[in-house]
Parts: C-alpha cells; sequence; structure tokens
C-alpha cells in the first residue's frame, strides 16, 4: 500500500490523532523522505499532532488570540466554538477554559470568564425608571442637529441615545438613563 492510501485509510477509520508526523510515516513502514514529506503535507489538514493535551492548549490559544485584550468571554461559549475544531474524542470543558484563564502565562490577551455578576454589574445602570423630571431635562437638551432620546434595549432596560449631526461631531453613542450621563452629553454638545 503507498502511502498516500494508508493516509486515507487512518482517515477512514478515524486514526488522525498522532503524536507526531514522524510516529504517522513510521508507522506507514515509510522512511521520512521528500516525496513522503510532500504527501503529508497535503493531508496535514486532516490530522492532529502532538500529545492531547497539546491539541487541546492549541486551539485554545488560537480561541484566545483571536478575541480582544481585557475582554470578558463567554467560557460556555468558548468551550463550544473550541469543540467544533477538535475530534469528538478529545472534547474540552468549562474547567479547562477557567484554568487557562487564571495562568497569565497562557492568557496574555487578560481575558476573563463571564459571570452572572459581572453582567449583573454592567446592565443594572439601565434598569431604572424614567421620572418625568429626567424626560423634561432630556427636552431641553434637545436642538436642532442634536436628537436626544430614550431607547428600550432588547433586555428590557432603559438607555439614552445621543445622535448628532456633523455640527455637534456627528455622534452616535448611547448613555445610562443618569444624571451623570446628562453632564457628559452637555459637555459633549457645549464643545
Amino acid at each position: 500500500m503507498n502511502f498516500k492510501e494508508f493516509l486515507e485509510n487512518q482517515i477512514k477509520k478515524g486514526e488522525t490523532e498522532w503524536e507526531s508526523r514522524s510516529e504517522l510515516i513510521r508507522s506507514s513502514g515509510n522512511k521520512a523522505n521528500g516525496h513522503i514529506n510532500r504527501v503529508l503535507k497535503e493531508y496535514e489538514t486532516k490530522f492532529q499532532f502532538g500529545s492531547v493535551t497539546e491539541i487541546k492548549n492549541r486551539e485554545i490559544q488560537k480561541y484566545f488570540k483571536s478575541l480582544p485584550k481585557n475582554s470578558f468571554i463567554s467560557v460556555e461559549g468558548a468551550v463550544k466554538i473550541i469543540n467544533k475544531s477538535l475530534p469528538k474524542d478529545m472534547q474540552i470543558s468549562e474547567t479547562i477554559i477557567y484554568n487557562r484563564l487564571d495562568d497569565p502565562k497562557f492568557n496574555t490577551n487578560n481575558l476573563k470568564g463571564q459571570t452572572l455578576n459581572n453582567q449583573v454589574s454592567k446592565t443594572s445602570p439601565y434598569d431604572v425608571k424614567i421620572s418625568k423630571s429626567f424626560t423634561e431635562q432630556l427636552k431641553k437638551l434637545r436642538k436642532p442637529g442634536v436628537y436626544l432620546y430614550l431607547e428600550i434595549t432588547q433586555r428590557g432596560g432603559n438607555t439614552l441615545r445621543l445622535k448628532t449631526n456633523e455640527n455637534y461631531g456627528n455622534l452616535d453613542k448611547s448613555f445610562p438613563p443618569n444624571e451623570d450621563s446628562i453632564k457628559i452629553i452637555k459637555r459633549l454638545i457645549n464643545e
């Protein structure tokens, strides 16, 4: 059997995880040479090389590097995405993601796991009742070129939306509906 047939056979049998390329070549009864290496290069994406931990780490690292620095990640979502690129018998759990997030040598983007606490802390400023006096303050800030209104977010909270024309810097921003936001908006439209 030639090397190409051997590789196709391994793929059909699901034998796609090998410690190294040379181990795969040796098990076919061949010795590494230019021709064998070229054939293996064609099939390389169908095989995983390295120990199970190395393969998992490589996929987790690839995922971590694709995210912006200092961002929060959904650990459950990360597991689902990473598992799509891993063989069925090599699936990861949330525990390994939490361990890799805690390892500063591994987690070079300083990512943090999304928890219920930091989700709530981000959304709580938007979960407020809007008073009539607050609505009146908004009306006073409106003028030609400055559009300021309340929106209801998809999750049911309130947000303050500011849109301006080019005279006021072409802004399109949202703010929590509170007094601090009104101060910021006054500064932005009076600059």
